[in-house]
């Protein structure tokens, strides 16, 4: 994953909050996931990851953004996926909330992005 990437999403939760946040390298980032009916049933091609993030995914099985969901709520690990190594897995996660954000209203993102923020602050990397 590129760099660019990593820090679109420092630059969302500093341009809605104007927190700066400091990533530490290999740290996790955790947030809820919350599903609705469109989400569910997109295609994973639309959270535009990299060549081997996707097809790492697509050899597990996961067509649809809701499936991929779905099995990280109910505890399955994506680093145990053949050939998602730790980049592939951070990608798939920053994708996956960058694709969730932009799914919620305008209204309601910015209290979405603080909880995210409180989350992080409170969980050990």
């Amino acid at each position: 994953m590129s760099a660019d990437q990593s820090q679109a999403l420092s630059q969302i939760i500093e341009q809605i909050t104007g927190d700066h946040i400091r990533e530490k390298k290999g740290g996790k980032f955790f947030y809820r996931i919350y599903l609705n009916s469109k989400m569910s049933e997109t295609p994973i091609e639309n959270l535009e990851l990299g060549v081997k993030a996707y097809n790492s995914l697509k050899r597990a099985g996961f067509c649809t953004i809701g499936d991929l969901a779905e099995a990280i709520a109910s505890g399955t690990e994506i680093s145990k996926i053949r050939n998602c190594g730790t980049k592939s897995c951070r990608e798939i996660m920053e994708k996956l909330f960058l694709y969730q954000l932009s799914c919620l209203p305008q209204e309601k993102r910015e209290s979405y992005v603080k909880e995210v923020i409180l989350l992080n602050v409170n969980k050990k990397c």
